[in-house]
């Protein structure tokens, strides 16, 4: 049966090194594993091997990291500019009516909306645009009249939403192909698991008698011997220069291995990182991009909290 979860329990690295070494002291061994069933020949071990390297090569993704960052970026820009134009949307609407009318016209246009669509919630960003677009085209007269609203702001709106659901599209597109290479790996990952737990189920079987050759063919053991140094991590929480979080921050290392988004609270969390150093660009938009070299060590947690200074606007 077909899974998406992993079975495995450890980091596909080990997994593979793990898995080769298994089917290795199999070979070694394999005369005691022929007298026990007939279809182990080093045919079988070879193919058992070539399946740990063909999964070992499938892509993790059919798109790269930076094509993925690129992509949300530009959604989380086209999204603030149709949230900026909303709240535009909204003096206008706030003049043109009258003031009991005002919070149901509002409601219209997508006021309930906007809480959700603030945090990047897509679909409630599109169902946003798709009122509001809606609204201004059923009370152009009126929003337009004692030249409140420039007729063109329909145009203006229309414009900037097209934009964002188009930056959706594309974003859910790259998306969708990421999980569907990930879902593929994983299941390569899970049928190799299998095999070599069965092979060495056979190895405990045959060697049952034998406590040390026994405990070789035990998959913690392996893991064991081949784990190796644990992982670094790093953790942190962005900020703007009056302390507040930044949302939708892009922290990305040079070589593009490691990567992570903030959260509504400016947090970020990158696992697995190898011990060393490494280069890491922050980004967002409306902010000035910093650059941050960080140091590594095997095995610890480091702490990343960095502030981001506004981006100076252009004065024409």
């Amino acid at each position: 049966m077909k899974t998406n979860k992993k079975i495995y329990g450890i980091p596909q690295e080990i997994l593979y090194t793990v898995c080769v070494a298994a089917w290795k002291l199999c070979g070694q061994n394999l005369p005691s594993f022929a007298a026990l069933k007939a279809f182990y020949l080093e045919t079988f071990v070879a193919n058992a091997l070539q399946a740990i390297t063909d999964a070992k090569r499938l892509p993790e993704s059919l798109t790269t990291i930076s094509a993925r960052k690129e992509a949300r970026i530009n959604l989380i820009k086209d999204t603030r500019k149709v949230l900026a134009n909303w709240q535009v949307l909204k003096v206008y609407i706030t003049k043109a009516f009258d003031e009991k009318l005002v919070k149901t016209k509002l409601h219209a246009a997508g006021a309930s909306l906007y809480p959700r669509a603030s945090v990047d919630n897509w679909t409630a960003v599109r169902s946003l645009i798709e009122a509001a677009n809606s609204f201004i085209a059923s009370n152009l007269d009126v929003l337009t009249a004692n030249e409140n609203m420039p007729p063109e702001y329909l145009t203006t709106f229309k414009t900037a939403g097209d934009k964002c659901i188009a930056s959706y599209v594309i974003f859910s597109h790259i998306n969708i192909e990421k999980e569907t290479a990930t879902s593929v790996k994983i299941e390569a990952n899970n049928a190799i698991y299998m095999s070599v737990m069965e092979m060495l189920k056979d190895g405990q079987q045959i060697f049952k008698e034998d406590k040390i050759m026994k405990r070789k063919f035990t998959f913690r053991y392996l893991v064991s011997m081949h784990k190796g140094e644990r992982p670094a991590s790093l953790k942190g929480k962005i900020v703007n220069n009056l302390n507040m979080p930044v949302a939708g921050a892009v922290i990305l290392s040079q070589d593009q291995k490691y990567t992570a988004t903030t959260g509504n609270k400016g947090q970020y969390h990158i696992n697995r990182i190898a011990a060393g150093t490494y280069t890491f660009t922050i980004t967002c938009p409306g902010y000035n991009p910093l650059v941050q070299t960080i140091t590594f060590a095997a095995g610890k947690a480091s702490k990343g909290d960095f502030e981001m200074a506004n981006a100076m606007k252009k004065v024409a």
